[in-house]
């Protein structure tokens, strides 16, 4: 609720509006068909893991209320529906990006979890990744950006090896 907290009155009058177009039937619930009918409409059914609603509903009611639904809003607005390229779960935290990819375009990004990418459940044409934190400071300096997309994962290593007690 950090973010709800946060909003302006007119994010906040959005975030209702949000509401109302998922909440059909005016009962202050969401249901699950409430939801995937919301999906359907939008088109969104092929990018939302099928496990959000349950992930979402916190209480375990069976719907969601309307703080539950903060949560939605902000993945659908703040660009946070990210899905994991090898296994398709959604990722919450933590998780590797394709630095070229990023680097091409910003708003396709091959995404892995921390299980696909350290088991290698992936197929793709680059090999230059990086956890999503790291990139985020990399995008500040721009020279550890460049190296790693010079000497990829070999580079990423070493540069964080001893950071923080790493060996």
């Amino acid at each position: 609720m950090a973010y709800h907290a946060n909003m302006s009155k007119d994010q906040q009058k959005k975030l209702l509006k949000f509401y109302k177009s998922l909440d059909k039937n005016g009962d202050g619930k969401v249901s699950i068909h409430e939801y995937l009918d919301f999906l359907v409409q939008k088109g969104l059914t092929e990018h939302v893991p099928p496990n959000l609603f349950k992930l979402l509903d916190k209480d375990d009611g069976g719907t969601l209320d309307y703080e539950e639904s903060v949560t939605l809003f902000y993945m659908f607005t703040c660009g946070r529906l990210v899905i994991c390229d090898g296994c398709r779960s959604y990722l919450w935290g933590l998780h590797f990006l394709c630095v070229e990819c990023y680097k091409a375009n910003k708003e396709m990004t091959y995404d892995l979890c921390c299980s696909c990418y350290r088991n290698k459940n992936f197929t793709h044409e680059h090999s230059s990744f990086m956890d999503n934190y790291a990139l985020l400071r990399a995008v500040r300096g721009k020279d550890i950006l460049k190296k790693v997309l010079k000497g990829g994962a070999e580079f990423a290593w070493g540069f964080f090896k001893g950071y923080n007690g790493i060996n």
